[in-house]
């Protein structure tokens, strides 16, 4: 089972993958995650569960990412 800091770690760096990302709709949804991100720490106690939510949230944008290629 993945630590909290090496989830904090994979969520960054999935983060600044996708943020390299030029497709409109890629940059769409990121904004819409960071709008999301405040929700996820207020709303689930466990910091690690808001790790694994805000990477959720990023493998299913980087599904989107990799359909536009």
């Amino acid at each position: 089972m993945a630590g909290l800091d090496e989830l904090r770690a994979t969520v960054t760096r999935m983060e600044a993958r996708l943020d390299e990302h030029d497709d409109d709709e890629v940059r769409a949804l990121l904004v819409h995650y960071r709008r999301l991100l405040p929700r996820f720490n207020q709303n689930l106690a466990d910091p690690r569960d808001a790790a694994l939510a805000a990477s959720a949230a990023l493998m299913l944008i980087q599904s989107v990412a990799q359909a536009k290629k």
